[in-house]
């Protein structure tokens, strides 16, 4: 997704993923870091290394590929969790003897 270099304001087209790029209107290096989204959209934060006065914030919204990928992880991990209750509470009922 493309964004503008903070330095110069020059249209990288980047991936934000990536903690270091270069770029290559002002050979500055620029440095990206994932901060929480709101709603439909992923946010870094993105400045030109050793400048923090350049800092900006960029939202990206998610594509259909991330937005498929975050459903199916966040569906196995609910399940993964309800099941490991269930184990706990089967163990702690059978090391207590099977009684309330």
């Amino acid at each position: 997704m493309p964004f503008a270099c903070p330095g110069c304001g020059a249209v990288l087209d980047r991936s934000l993923e990536v903690a270091l790029t270069r770029c290559p209107a002002c050979a500055a290096i620029v440095r990206s870091r994932p901060l929480e989204g709101r709603g439909g959209a992923a946010a870094y934060e993105v400045e030109i290394a050793g400048r923090p006065e350049t800092r900006r914030r960029v939202e990206v919204p998610w594509d259909e590929t991330q937005q498929r990928r975050l459903t199916a992880w966040l569906a196995w991990s609910s399940l993964l969790t309800v099941g490991l209750v269930f184990v706990l509470y089967a163990l702690a009922r059978w090391f207590r003897g099977g009684t309330p």
